[in-house]
């Protein structure tokens, strides 16, 4: 210590931490909340727990059925989160499909649903088919088209084949299935 003088580094700390903490409390309390156009922030308006939905068709027969762990829905942006959704589509000429997930998303549309988090969709073999499944972290589903795709890498096992590829687009009404991005694989042909 030189002139005499001593500081004492420990009230200065604590009048420092003082100051950042009052202008960081400042700073959030000035922040404005996120507020979409109609006046709704993104809190859930309801949530459901062991959410269940089924469809049936004209005759009555069940379509489709949708179950998840927990459903959230979002009023301002109209969406829906699902913690472990399950989907279940009956088919007429194929055998069901399921189509499962850590998290699902569906938007306003409701057109589509997205299976986010080890994504996995299964058909059980039947007497002309061999079993299906398709796995990726993300697959998107628009059960009234009939479609199933993914922008990300996916997974496809038919029986003994195996390949995988950048992307998939799947159309069950047309019977079309176009593979993307580096398809790569081991194909048996079932009889």
């Amino acid at each position: 210590m030189t002139g005499g003088h001593h500081v004492h580094w420990l009230p200065l700390g604590f009048a420092v931490l003082l100051a950042l903490l009052s202008a960081w409390l400042n700073q959030v309390a000035e922040r404005p909340q996120a507020v979409d156009n109609a006046g709704f922030t993104h809190d859930p308006d309801y949530i459901v727990e062991r959410f269940r939905v089924q469809t049936f068709d004209l005759s009555g027969k069940p379509r489709y059925r949708l179950d998840a762990r927990r459903m959230t829905h979002y009023m301002d942006d109209d969406s829906t989160e699902l913690t472990q959704p399950r989907f279940h589509l009956n088919s007429g000429e194929q055998a069901p499909m399921d189509v499962g997930a850590r998290r699902g998303l569906i938007f306003g549309d409701r057109e589509s649903l997205h299976f986010l988090g080890d994504a996995q969709a299964v058909r059980a073999a039947t007497p002309d088919h061999p079993a299906l499944s398709l796995s990726g972290e993300h697959l998107r589903a628009i059960p009234d088209a009939g479609i199933l795709s993914s922008d990300n890498p996916v997974t496809l096992r038919l029986g003994n084949t195996v390949i995988h590829a950048g992307g998939l687009y799947a159309d069950n009404h047309s019977k079309r299935l176009d593979l993307t991005g580096g398809v790569r694989g081991i194909y048996e042909k079932h009889r």
